[in-house]
């Protein structure tokens, strides 16, 4: 489970950051609960709960393949996209004024990964791989 192990450890690493983003800007906005409005902190929470929304399933799937002795490579070169796809998304959620070109690739990186994982999961699960 070790490509489970470091993918999960570098969207920790992200979450973590996260976090704290949240939590400073809600000291900035004086803001305890809720986001009171404040753009800055709207755009922390979102990108800390996109995180949340996502990972959880992401990281089910690979350590699941993982287990099931799926492709190491395919594995590494899935689990990077992901982990890569969510700081392109996390890190730069809120940071462009229009259209957010790490946003947009983070989500396609994230949507494609857990739609292959996904579908190799069915395909080994009923054992056609």
């Amino acid at each position: 489970m070790t490509i489970t192990i470091i993918s999960a450890s570098f969207l920790g690493l992200l979450l973590f950051y996260l976090s704290y983003n949240v939590a400073k800007n809600r000291g900035r906005a004086k803001v305890s609960i809720g986001d009171g409005g404040d753009e800055g902190l709207q755009n922390a929470i979102r990108a800390h709960a996109n995180l949340i929304e996502y990972a959880p399933m992401a990281m089910i799937l690979i350590g699941l393949l993982e287990y099931r002795g799926v492709n190491s490579v395919f594995l590494i070169v899935l689990s990077a996209f992901f982990v890569v796809g969510r700081y392109m998304h996390g890190l730069t959620f809120g940071k462009f004024e229009g259209r957010n070109p790490f946003r947009f690739w983070g989500t396609v990186f994230t949507w494609l990964v857990i739609l292959i994982a996904s579908v190799v999961g069915l395909l080994s699960g009923y054992g056609v791989i």
